[in-house]
Formats: C-alpha cells, structure tokens, sequence
C-alpha cells in the first residue's frame, strides 16, 4: 500500500466528496456495531468490496488489508467460544470447553465484524488523499490540529513498518536471533519461557525503531514549524477547495434513506 494508504485513481469513490465518505463510514461503522446477525455482517462485508472494486482499487490493496486482519480474526474466532460459555444448546460439553450453536454463531459474526469494520474505514482511506481527508474532517467542525494529527499518524504507519522491516533484518544480519530458535537449542520447551525469550530478543529492535521515529518527528515537526504551522493571529488558507456535485447530493440522498429504512426494518422486525 501507498505511505499515506490513499490510492491514486479517478473512479466513482474517488470523487465523492469527503465529507460524503466520512458519512458513508461512518453509517457501516454503527450498523457493524448493531448487528448481531451473520448474514446482515457477510452482507455488509460484500457491499464494501463491491464499492472498492466498482472503483477499481487493486487487489493487492485488498489482500494487505485481509492479511493485517487475518490474525486478529483467527484469534476471536477461536478464543470466542471458549471464553464465552452462553447458549442453551450444548453442542460439546468437556470441563474448559462448552461450545453452543449460539456462542458459535456468535464467533461467527465477530469474524465478520471486525473486516467489516476495517474496510468501512478503508471506503474512505483508499480512496481519499491527506490533503482532502484533513479538509473534509476540518470543514465537519474537527480542529485543523487534530485533523492533521490523524492524517499524518495514518501516513506514516507503513513507514514505521518499513523501518521495523529495515531494523530487523539489519539485527538478524548481525546474528539476533528473533525466532527463537536459540532457547529451543538451550533446552527451553516451556511455551512462556519461549514466548518471553523472543520477547526479549525484539528488545533491540523495539529500541532502534523508537530512536528513528523520535528522529523522524522531530525533523517533521521542525518543517511544519518552518511552513507557520499554528502561528498566532494569522488566518490559514486551504489548497483544497471542497464543493458538493450533483453526484455528491445523489449519493448522500441515497445514504441517508438507506440508513432510514435499515432502522425501521429493525425496529418493525
């Protein structure tokens, strides 16, 4: 993915206006929150692929994403079911373990719900550059400072990934070992005694890494004071100019009976 997660295009997403978008997130965001049904999360999941693809954002973009969540997901679908033990129907009962067709339905939907709340987020990453993300949040009432806070800790997250990248295998190249595979040779079976050990061997990684980002940020807080960045008394103008199309009042028309008939469907149902 792009330094800043935006990806360059001009497809229908692309040229909503932002502040449409941040509605758009902002709307699957609550009802991924709300539903409690499987079906209603795979459908959600699916209408947000079909927006990315409609606007033609690669798959490989895509994938990443599946692949950051993908641990996550695992992770709450199987330790759900263990951890929660509600539900009538028993479906295995054996001392730590009680699986029931409603806390396995309910796992379910977790797997769904947190891809379905990360790409609602993307909707809006993907196809938004950091200049009309901060003026979008900027012209919805978000102060300019948090604004570009937000944006600039967006950016630069594949940057620190990088870094970790670059450090790692500087370390390993130096003979680190940071799989483990030292305290196995040592004799250590122990999963935590492992666990901690190569805890410890990411130690001079962690360190090297936060050196470079306090470098880092130091010297991009350096140029935006260079630039008048919060100068007093003086009044900021914007390069980006928003203005709602046609298109724009269209789709936000749409999302806000959308959003109408969703409610009343649950409510009546």
């Amino acid at each position: 993915m792009d330094a800043d997660l935006y990806v360059p295009g001009d497809g229908w997403l692309h040229r909503v206006d932002p502040r449409v978008k941040f509605l758009i997130s902002l709307v699957l965001l609550v009802l991924c929150l709300i539903w409690r049904s499987w079906p209603l999360m795979l459908a959600a999941l699916i209408l947000e692929h079909l927006m990315l693809l409609t606007d033609q954002i690669p798959w490989k973009n895509i994938a990443c994403v599946w692949k950051i969540l993908a641990v996550i997901i695992v992770l709450i679908v199987v330790l759900w079911p263990i951890f929660d033990r509600s539900g009538t129907h028993v479906l295995v009962d054996w001392g730590w373990l009680r699986l029931t067709r409603e806390n396995l339905l309910m796992a379910a939907v977790m797997g769904l719900r947190i891809p379905a709340l990360g790409f609602a987020c993307f909707l809006t990453l993907f196809t938004t550059s950091q200049a009309k993300l901060i003026r979008g949040a900027v012209a919805l009432g978000m102060p300019y400072s948090a604004g570009l806070t937000l944006a600039t800790a967006l950016r630069y997250i594949p940057v620190f990934a990088r870094i970790v990248t670059q450090v790692r295998d500087a370390q390993r190249a130096r003979g680190l070992d940071l799989s483990g595979e030292g305290a196995r040779m040592r004799g250590i079976r122990n999963p935590f005694s492992l666990m901690l050990a190569r805890a410890r061997a990411w130690v001079p990684v962690i360190v090297a890494v936060l050196i470079r980002a306090y470098r880092m940020s130091r010297s991009v807080g350096w140029a935006m004071e260079s630039r008048g960045l919060g100068l007093p008394g003086v009044k900021r103008s914007y390069r980006v100019r928003l203005a709602m199309r046609s298109a724009d009042w269209a789709i936000l028309v749409a999302t806000i009976v959308f959003t109408v008939l969703v409610i009343a469907a649950m409510v009546l149902l």
